[in-house]
């Protein structure tokens, strides 16, 4: 009795005999199926990429773990250095000192933030080597008063190797005229481009000794950065330093420090799934309506299955299968459109960009130039489950009515 539910769903859903207005609701409840998923899947994809192209950003610069103290000024941290590196989580570790400066040229001026840094370890913790666009960051500690600056500060100030500008730091000097502030003379050598404006118009790198010599920090450091094998071992590396050292050290690893931007993506995407269900949901509404129709014109074929002994739990089985090949329809339509149009979103978005004549992603504003789209099995099959989860539930009213359906009533007024 099972497979004749299943064989008479599938008839009554492809008979000729259904009005042509019928035909056209259970087509559109499963294009509006097809098209709310393959719009969930394609807006999921591109927060999924997002989120992972800011979070490699972010770590390009970032580092996994950071130890510093409260005062930020680090006296033992060679020591420190030292005992980290033996860990066997631990990849590399680089000392740095930050301070706020001005740098000016030309009368131009602009608020950056200095660090100073040892090239040699800086590269195996960040990646900052690997976006050098011009000139040679090995020149800082090889050549006295050296800096590197971003790309954005760069266009900005009208920079180019080997230009001089000034830093001024905001500490004074005593002298016989008067207090004043401390100004320096550095080099361009080298230019950097991370990608993300935060950093490339804001940011300069000097030598670590020099940095030490501007903030009068002597032989004391700002922190010093930590890069892991793993970089989701890090809230579990931070735990195991910080228990080591001392309680006025302060020891943070990258999901603290950028924990309300990662949050803040997190909800906009549950949000975005939320109200994207919501269009999925309506869609379903279809499938009642074309249910409801083909009971209608069905009453006569359910009232003759019900006299020759079907029951009206196999008569409900019916209409729950029938709504049900409808949704599964349309929910595989609209994951192979989700996933094409995922995978060729670059190629859509250049395309759209070329009838415009203008660029949808400005990366001043969005901090990425390209939409970035990652498809995610997990996002997939949550997708799928819950969109079944709704055609089976818009199927069980009308189901329902076809199941209580009175075959004398209804054989007598035919």
């Amino acid at each position: 009795m099972r497979y004749l539910s299943v064989f008479i769903a599938y008839k009554f859903l492809r008979s000729k005999k259904n009005s042509r207005f019928t035909s056209i609701i259970s087509k559109s409840s499963v294009i509006g199926i097809a098209l709310g998923i393959a719009a969930i899947i394609v807006v999921m994809s591109i927060m999924n990429g997002f989120h992972n192209e800011m979070r490699n950003k972010i770590l390009s610069m970032v580092s996994h773990v950071i130890i510093t103290d409260r005062n930020y000024t680090l006296e033992n941290w060679s020591q420190i250095k030292f005992n980290i590196d033996k860990n066997k989580l631990v990849s590399a570790s680089a000392p740095y000192v930050e301070g706020q400066a001005m740098i000016s040229f030309n009368g131009n001026v602009h608020g950056i933030q200095v660090k100073g840094i040892i090239p040699k370890y800086e590269k195996n913790v960040t990646s900052l080597s690997r976006n050098i666009t011009k000139g040679n960051l090995d020149k800082i500690g090889d050549k006295p008063y050296q800096i590197s600056i971003g790309s954005d500060l760069a266009k900005k100030l009208d920079l180019s190797i080997g230009d001089k500008i000034t830093l001024v730091i905001p500490r004074a000097n005593s002298t016989l005229i008067g207090i004043v502030p401390r100004i320096k003379r550095f080099e361009v050598s080298s230019i950097f481009n991370f990608g993300m404006q935060q950093y490339d118009k804001n940011l300069v790198f000097i030598d670590i000794d020099e940095a030490q010599k501007l903030y009068e920090m002597k032989n004391s450091v700002t922190g010093i950065r930590l890069k892991l094998h793993d970089l989701f071992q890090s809230p579990q590396m931070a735990r195991v330093i910080n228990s080591q050292l001392k309680s006025n050290y302060i020891v943070i690893d990258w999901t603290m420090m950028n924990k309300n931007f990662f949050n803040a993506l997190k909800m906009e995407k549950t949000m975005l799934m939320l109200l994207m269900f919501l269009i999925v949901l309506v869609a379903t509404f279809n499938i009642i309506s074309s249910l409801f129709m083909v009971v209608s014109e069905k009453k006569y074929d359910i009232a003759i299955l019900k006299t020759i002994g079907m029951s009206s739990k196999n008569i409900m089985n019916i209409f729950i299968l029938q709504g049900t090949f409808l949704g599964i329809t349309g929910i595989i339509l609209g994951l192979f459109l989700g996933i094409f149009i995922s995978f060729n979103l670059d190629h859509i978005v250049s395309f759209i960009e070329y009838i415009l004549g203008s660029k949808l992603l400005s990366a001043d504003i969005y901090m990425i130039s390209t939409v970035p789209a990652k498809v995610e099995i997990l996002d997939l099959v949550y997708v799928s489950i819950v969109s079944l989860i709704f055609s089976l539930i818009a199927t069980i009213y009308p189901a329902l009515r076809a199941s209580k359906t009175m075959p004398a009533e209804t054989l007598k007024g035919n």
